[in-house]
């Protein structure tokens, strides 16, 4: 950020030094002080020169702006209070995972998300439910964010219904949750509340922003703040495990 900070107060100099003298000429020659189209042609093409001269200030613009457009993305997702937290909520490294419950390379990740939380003290994980492949994951998501807004175990009954067999239904994720305590009655009446359709409307809006065409996906960052992120990486598929821990260190290193 510094260089890039240094060399774009270069080239603002440097093509601003071209159009005081320019405009002292124009002032000098027309008397109005406007440019003619020679002139600006000239300045134009000093700016061109100037970034010819410092190339990777256009790739540091541009993941600036990439990071820029992700945590726009992201900010609804993560201020929302029934968006689900894992691992450690003040966790400096963010892990965001979209998945669908009915997604075969997303129930992969299960275990591996499961190490990761395990092994790693200071990652936190955001769980974004995208349920795009049917009605029947849409009514899954429904119910594990219910299990969440009402203070069940969401971590418990999201690794079940990702590791079990066959087909995840809401019927999966309601006898979860009864295992765990919480009664099927309650998350049938709070699943279709508005609430829940706001959360799920939220992901499916980062999503889309980010250009996100299918589950699993995964972005790592740091987190500088609880709704804003540095260093973002957004890593789509069901990623290797030890792909996705090389990236963690690195952007612990990093931040």
């Amino acid at each position: 950020m510094i260089r890039l900070i240094s060399v774009a107060l270069a080239l603002f100099a440097a093509v601003a030094t071209t159009r005081v003298a320019l405009a002292q000429e124009a002032a000098a020659t027309n008397g109005d002080g406007v440019f003619s189209e020679a002139q600006r042609e000239a300045i134009r093409a000093e700016a061109l020169a100037a970034i010819l001269a410092y190339p990777e200030i256009i790739e540091e613009a541009m993941a600036i702006l990439e990071e820029q457009k992700a945590n726009k993305a992201l900010a609804a997702v993560l201020r929302d209070p029934n968006t689900p937290v894992l691992g450690n909520p003040d966790g400096a490294i963010t892990l965001i995972e979209f998945f669908d419950y009915n997604c075969g390379y997303c129930k992969r990740m299960a275990d591996p998300m499961r190490d990761l939380i395990a092994e790693i003290d200071d990652l936190r994980i955001i769980m974004v439910e995208v349920p795009i492949l049917s009605q029947e994951s849409y009514e899954a998501s429904q119910a594990a964010l219910a299990v969440n807004m009402v203070g069940g175990d969401y971590s418990q009954v999201h690794f079940d219904a990702m590791t079990a067999r066959g087909r995840t239904s809401v019927d999966t994720v309601l006898a979860s949750a009864q295992t765990h305590g919480v009664n099927q009655d309650i998350l049938r009446a709070v699943m279709t509340s508005e609430a829940i359709e706001d959360t799920i409307t939220r992901n499916y809006d980062a999503m889309r922003s980010l250009d996100i065409s299918g589950t699993p996906a995964f972005i790592v960052a740091g987190s500088s703040s609880p709704t804003a992120l540095t260093d973002i990486n957004l890593m789509p598929g069901a990623v290797p495990v030890e792909e996705l821990r090389s990236t963690i260190e690195m952007t612990r290193a990093g931040s």
